[in-house]
């Protein structure tokens, strides 16, 4: 049997991982199938794959700055995930009641109902 990672992923739809031919998709938090611990997706990856793709893709921003990322085992992970739980993929949803600086919610519009 293969030797075994946790994946934490940050990303709302998870990311599919390339090596080669092989592909490994690993979930992200708006997968309902899998554990969500920080608002990251936690999935199991083969060590070797990990491996070979991070060697592939660790300089990105994304692998850098804790958005993706992977343990030897599944309670490190979640610990990992636990402590990076205010970390930002840029990919959040919007606050409703306020959205962003300079953009102020339309509650006249918002309260009709859609056509």
């Amino acid at each position: 049997m293969a030797e075994m990672v946790t994946v934490g992923c940050k990303l709302p739809n998870g990311l599919v991982l390339e090596v080669g031919p092989k592909q490994v998709q690993v979930a992200g938090w708006r997968n309902n199938a899998v554990k969500i611990v920080g608002g990251y997706g936690l999935t199991q990856v083969e060590k070797a794959f990990w491996e070979a793709w991070l060697a592939e893709h660790g300089q990105q921003p994304y692998v850098k700055n804790g958005v993706i990322f992977a343990r030897d085992k599944a309670n490190s992970a979640a610990a990992q995930a636990t402590e990076q739980e205010t970390v930002k993929s840029g990919l959040e949803p919007l606050p409703q009641k306020n959205p962003a600086p300079g953009i102020n919610r339309d509650d006249e519009v918002m309260d009709k109902p859609q056509e």
